[in-house]
């Protein structure tokens, strides 16, 4: 199994979902090429590439065939009756804004769209061109990738207020006592909770952080980005 001391590959991994059809979301402002990289993806012109903002209002999928020469071969040894690849499903999610996690754009239905896929591949826009707008009048990378973290924090601080209360109602549950009962929270709960709360407070992602196997379990299932 892995090891808590393999640090490089927890800190990549901990935070991943093991399922068998794995799905990423393309992330950024408006405008910055993330319909145009679906297009490329796809094959085909399967997004609308336009140039305004909010050109993409309800998320694009695209089902990409993940290239394997090993596959390929097996297939030519063995001649099966069906071949089934693997594949990644990506989805071209609309551009955010700063202000997002307020409602500022298209808002948190968007945000809610990035928290429902596997992970994320955040796309800056580093070219110039007077053909193409930008929705804060010029281009920079820097800037802009701080815009994107800061909403997507902000976001998980949204939900990061909920989760004591949402912990507490659980463990009444499990041990059957009254809802209005304050019951004490586990020891790895109350610091991951913490440790959350501080890296958020700081604008930095959650996935970042520095945790125990234990807090990295409940951790996964509070809904953070």
């Amino acid at each position: 199994g892995i090891e808590e001391s393999d640090e490089g590959f927890m800190k990549a991994a901990r935070f991943g979902r093991v399922k068998n059809n794995l799905s990423m979301g393309f992330v950024g402002l408006p405008n910055v090429g993330k319909s145009t990289l679906t297009n490329l993806l796809a094959g085909a012109m399967h997004a609308e590439a336009a140039n305004y903002p909010f050109c993409t209002i309800d998320p694009n999928e695209v089902i990409c065939v993940v290239p394997d020469q090993k596959f390929k071969y097996l297939v030519e040894c063995w001649k099966p009756p069906s071949i089934v690849p693997a594949v990644l499903k990506v989805v071209d999610i609309a551009g955010l804004i700063k202000g997002a996690s307020e409602g500022a754009g298209l808002g948190n239905a968007f945000l809610s769209h990035i928290a429902a896929v596997d992970g994320i591949f955040h796309l800056v826009r580093a070219f110039d061109s007077d053909e193409v707008v930008h929705v804060d009048d010029s281009v920079d990378p820097i800037r802009d990738l701080d815009t994107i973290e800061s909403e997507l924090c902000l976001k998980d601080k949204a939900t990061l207020e909920k989760v004591l209360d949402m912990e507490k109602e659980r463990i009444r549950k499990e041990k059957g006592v009254a809802k209005s009962a304050d019951v004490p929270l586990p020891d790895h709960i109350e610091s991951a909770f913490k440790k959350c709360s501080d890296l958020l407070e700081a604008n930095t992602p959650v996935q970042t952080g520095e945790f125990t196997g234990a807090e990295v379990d409940v951790i996964k299932d509070w809904g953070l980005i």
